[in-house]
């Protein structure tokens, strides 16, 4: 009768959507075995309807040697890489990044393209360090670059850079001193936002409700052994980010520019929570113009083979970016629906807008850019 009871509530979909997400799973997740990663290829499972994604190459240049990096995910990102690449008839083989002679297989590649697979802190440092001497010493073309990967899951980066250029982001609040932040939090209006770096589909991301818990935070943080997160290994040390809380209509808005092709989708809260990323709750339906406008912006001022801008619409009937991201992840290449119908928003100088139906896979139409921008009109210009 237990072990009934005990399937139930695990087979309870919305459950485990929303326990997944908080610290008690992770840690008892955390005790359970790991497994070991696989290759997943899905190439026979892509859809022989997706677009080809076509990359006009100029006569006299020669094409790179790409290395493609794969990754263990249940939906690959490298799989896409491979499809654009045999389009384009561009020659590659598959490069272990991870492997102790990285650095003398990179030899045989011009360019080497990434297929970013997680956003666990140990994952990215990796890449930081190894994309870092690829790009400054050995000068390879990376894609995704140093400065995405670096970019990717950092939230005190992102907003720093969103303060610097003056973009709409949620009023945030970070501190690397325990005596600013225990002044700041008798000023914050409650319930507040706490996050932390990195953490993705809402993990490590909880309301503060009054500033006695806000003050545990910040004394756990600056302690000398930190606070402890998510995941064993990593802990919250000398920093607190905080963001104001805004009331909206109960989802954000995920907005992906490439180019001038936009995407994008609602993901929806789950009754009694106040998280979207994550949760698996996406409806698909037509994007607001300003949030598309916005998101172009941001693409324009990181220039990005793709940026990734998560808003929230608040009841103030103003859009607020909540994160900006180099990298997400597509299960499927339809991330927009217009009328039911899958497609693209393709952009025009003007600011103006038409929809295009069909189905992509947004992984090749970045390619595609980080091949015209860093590679082929690079050579123009020569």
């Amino acid at each position: 009768m237990i072990i009934k009871r005990i399937k139930k509530v695990i087979n309870n979909t919305r459950f485990y959507k929303k326990i997944s997400k908080t610290s008690f799973y992770s840690r008892y997740r955390g005790l359970l075995p790991t497994v070991p990663p696989s290759i997943c290829d899905d190439r026979d499972l892509m859809g022989n309807d997706v677009e080809a994604v076509k990359l006009e190459w100029p006569s006299g240049l020669n094409k790179p040697r790409v290395g493609v990096v794969q990754d263990t995910t249940d939906c690959p990102r490298w799989t896409k890489y491979c499809r654009f690449l045999d389009t384009n008839a561009i020659p590659y083989s598959f490069y272990d990044i991870d492997s102790a002679n990285w650095l003398e297989k990179a030899q045989s590649f011009d360019v080497i393209a990434i297929a970013v697979g997680s956003c666990q802190q140990y994952y990215l440092e990796q890449l930081r360090r190894k994309c870092y001497i690829l790009e400054y010493h050995l000068k390879k073309k990376c894609y995704p670059s140093y400065a995405d990967i670096l970019l990717y899951e950092d939230k005190i980066l992102e907003a720093y850079l969103a303060q610097q250029y003056g973009l709409p982001f949620i009023k945030t609040y970070i501190y690397n001193k325990m005596d600013e932040a225990i002044k700041a939090a008798a000023q914050f209006k409650y319930p507040i936002i706490s996050k932390i770096v990195p953490g993705a589909c809402s993990v490590g991301i909880e309301m503060v409700d009054c500033e006695k818990k806000c003050l545990s935070v910040i004394k756990k943080a600056f302690s000398r052994a930190g606070r402890s997160t998510q995941d064993f290994y990593l802990r919250q040390k000398n920093y607190v980010y905080f963001q104001d809380y805004v009331p909206n209509n109960g989802y954000d808005i995920r907005v992906v520019v490439v180019g001038d092709m936009v995407f994008g989708y609602y993901r929806k809260v789950l009754k009694g929570d106040f998280r979207a990323s994550g949760m698996g709750e996406v409806e698909k339906r037509e994007l607001p113009p300003k949030a598309m406008q916005i998101a172009r912006k941001v693409n324009d001022i990181l220039k990005n083979p793709m940026i990734v801008v998560d808003f929230l619409y608040g009841s103030d009937n103003e859009y607020y970016i909540i994160e900006i991201s180099p990298i997400f992840g597509a299960s499927t290449p339809e991330q927009l629906h217009v009328n039911g119908k899958p497609g693209v928003y393709i952009f025009s100088k003007d600011g103006s807008f038409h929809f295009k139906e069909g189905r992509y896979w947004t992984y090749e139409l970045a390619l595609k850019e980080f091949f015209q921008n860093s590679i082929i009109s690079v050579n123009k210009t020569k």
